[in-house]
């Protein structure tokens, strides 16, 4: 499946001088473990969640790394050349690798299929990271197992993909689905897209304008950030490009309206945020219940972005509602007849 190069890519080139073996050697070690690690934490997560499907995803992930790790001991060994310790070269990671990870643990609405498609993410930037060792390698043979250890993140985000199209057919199957107007075309695909487009910038902007009326600017920034992203792929089209002259219509938040103007804080607002991007994730996941070929690569390119958004929304919900806890009262004590 073709993925959206802006994916695949580091946002900036990773800070590294020339690179010999040791370094390809730690860095492969240190993505591995790092890997390992995220997946456990999200797995934990997900459980203490009550998300087990989802739990059992990333169960499975990590299972599939601690693989990788031992793969890459027994290539170092095959190089003659000790593994450092991860830690020493974790922190030498770009923060792209860490950065889906961190918003999948802000989302509460994870499912197996979203698992599998923030891996398959992570697998193309270590595919990115790996490229630009090569390119900096200090010998032919560095570059040259640069350059296998970059094929191996192929394998790995290949084995990803199957992964995530079987969790979405079985997800299919325990939960069908009627479907009034099944889309049927790349045609009707970009169709659905606009107009998913349409609510989610009218339901947007009002609950960014509102959220500035209740001093909230940091989350108005978030949810206003998810307007800009591409919603396809081949043309830098934005949320509002989709709708021209939207955010003039601003008396207009659809079915969303009386929610939002009831709204004084900031945590439901941005739960009301999430509702059109959800009901856009329903009916791209329609389309990929039947479709073959390119229909269900664009529509699985389209959920990939989406993904993205609400993890992005969702982060900022959870840090509100961890700031919220920490503000909770206690409850006081009932005095009983053993106070004293």
């Amino acid at each position: 499946m073709r993925e959206s190069l802006r994916d695949a890519l580091l946002l900036e080139d990773p800070a590294f001088g020339p690179v010999d073996m040791r370094t390809l050697v730690g860095m492969a070690a240190a993505i591995e473990h790092e890997s390992v690690r995220r997946y456990a934490m999200l797995a934990d997560a997900m459980e203490a969640r009550g998300e087990i499907a989802t739990a059992a995803a990333f169960r499975a992930m990590c299972d599939e790394e601690r693989r990788h790790v031992d793969a890459v001991d027994h290539w170092a060994a095959s190089l003659d050349e000790p593994v450092p310790s991860p830690q020493e070269f974790q922190w030498r990671l770009p923060p792209e690798l860490a950065s889906s990870w961190d918003e999948a643990a802000g989302s509460a609405l994870l499912t197996p299929y979203r698992a599998f498609s923030i891996a398959v993410v992570n697998e193309q930037r270590a595919f990115s990271l790996y490229t630009y060792l090569a390119a900096h390698a200090t010998s032919e043979r560095v570059r040259v197992e640069a350059e296998r250890m970059a094929g191996e993140e192929l394998r790995h985000a290949a084995l990803m993909r199957q992964w995530r199209r079987e969790a979405w057919h079985r997800a299919r199957r325990e939960t069908p689905k009627t479907v009034a107007e099944p889309i049927a075309s790349v045609a009707a695909l970009h169709e659905a897209l606009a107009d998913g487009e349409i609510a989610i910038s009218r339901c947007h902007d009002a609950v960014a304008r509102r959220l500035r009326e209740i001093g909230d600017n940091v989350s108005a920034q978030v949810v206003e950030q998810q307007l800009e992203m591409p919603s396809v792929a081949d043309a830098g089209t934005s949320a509002r490009e989709f709708a021209p002259g939207m955010r003039a219509d601003r008396g207009d938040a659809g079915e969303y309206a009386d929610a939002i103007a009831g709204c004084e804080e900031a945590l439901p607002l941005l739960v009301i945020a999430l509702k059109p991007l959800e009901a856009l994730g329903e009916r791209l996941e329609t389309a990929m219940a039947s479709a073959e070929g390119p229909l269900f690569d664009e529509a699985a390119q389209a959920m990939d972005r989406l993904v993205k958004r609400l993890s992005r929304i969702g982060l900022r919900v959870a840090h509100l509602q961890t700031g919220a806890a920490a503000q909770r009262p206690l409850r006081p004590r009932t005095a009983n007849a053993d106070d004293g």
